[in-house]
């Protein structure tokens, strides 16, 4: 790429093990040996867009996609079979600037390949949990974001975090959110610097989710893992630098009642989950159920699963070891919803429930 590197100011310098940059993420995953890494996509800028998965095998379901798996009747004929595990997809760094999910992936790849994360720490509940189901990872999604973004922004100027992010125009003037996303893509002849928000072409492929008109090869990648791989649960990584919280957030409108409600539930244990870490609770706030339209959106288009989003507080300046086990709880938590109850439950899930 032609645009250098951010380099952020008076920040400390990051742990050996905050591996978050293309060629250390891409070490990661080509090492893998338990799991299977293949390259899904090319970035426009030429970095490779890698998946990693863990405990695969193959479908047993008809060779329908979800919408006629819907039209019949009997929507169970898409997706795991009887006993078959379920699929939890992952994403992380579809903003490339967000590295703290992209850590929290690779840190799992650690852990099932060799029984300790990149610290050299083990985490056997984590191990276990996650050794019930197919796991489908895309530890970073922009990689052209991440090649040209900071390694970290514990203790960093906010300021300075939102030119990282959203770049500036060629007067100086910082491309702040939401205002980034009144362009698809952004108009890449009159910024200074893009951030490291969208691609190199200046999309954003949390948005790239018009059926019948995805402009990028980074989101055609996770949408035809979530059909060809059934997912019963997509999970989206994202991070903030505003606020100290970190959040799992509430499900889209658009998901249909099952979804909704196992999204709410999922968000309330999350976050109910952060306490041990000394994040704030309230036990009787409501989980807040958006009109967003994304690619969370389009994933379930493409599978009937619940999606998730989750923000990750990219400024907590209590250290890089919170901000990963943050993530461990989250994905802990998950683990153990899903043996309790199937996060998709598609044979519930007969057409009139969209009618009603």
């Amino acid at each position: 790429m032609k645009m250098k590197r951010f380099e952020m100011t008076g920040v400390i310098p990051r742990p050996e093990w905050w591996l978050v940059r293309p060629d250390e993420i891409e070490t990661v995953c080509r090492s893998t040996v338990k799991g299977k890494c293949t390259q899904e996509a090319v970035t426009p800028a030429g970095f490779p867009v890698l998946r990693v998965i863990y405990g695969d095998y193959p479908q047993t379901g008809n060779p329908v996609n979800w919408s006629s798996a819907l039209g019949t009747g009997t929507p169970e004929i898409f997706g795991r079979q009887k006993d078959e595990p379920q699929t939890v997809l992952m994403a992380a760094g579809i903003h490339g600037c967000e590295i703290e999910g992209v850590i929290l992936l690779l840190n799992l790849i650690s852990l099932l390949e060799k029984g300790v994360d990149l610290r050299g720490k083990p985490r056997p509940e984590l191990v276990e949990g996650a050794s019930h189901y197919r796991l489908v990872l895309f530890p970073c999604v922009n990689m052209d974001g991440r090649a040209i973004s900071p390694d970290h922004r514990l203790h960093a100027d906010l300021d300075e975090c939102r030119r990282a992010g959203g770049g500036w125009w060629k007067d100086g003037t910082t491309i702040r959110w939401p205002k980034m996303k009144e362009f698809f893509p952004l108009p890449l002849d009159q910024v200074g610097y893009p951030g490291g928000y969208p691609n190199s072409e200046g999309y954003n492929i949390q948005h790239d989710a018009s059926p019948g008109n995805i402009r990028t090869e980074e989101a055609r990648a996770i949408l035809r893992a979530a059909e060809e791989k059934c997912a019963d649960l997509f999970l989206n990584f994202h991070s903030h630098p505003v606020s100290p919280d970190s959040i799992a957030c509430g499900p889209q409108i658009y998901a249909g009642p099952a979804n909704i409600a196992v999204g709410k539930e999922l968000a309330k244990r999350c976050n109910r989950a952060l306490t041990a870490l000394d994040y704030p609770f309230d036990e009787k706030a409501e989980i807040e159920v958006t009109a967003s339209f994304n690619l969370n959106t389009a994933v379930q288009f493409c599978c009937g699963a619940p999606a998730i989003t989750f923000e990750i507080a990219g400024r907590d300046n209590t250290g890089f070891d919170r901000i990963l086990e943050t993530g461990y709880l989250w994905l802990e938590t998950i683990f153990e919803y899903g043996q309790e109850k199937p996060f998709c439950d598609r044979a519930g899930r007969k057409k009139a429930e969209f009618n009603s």
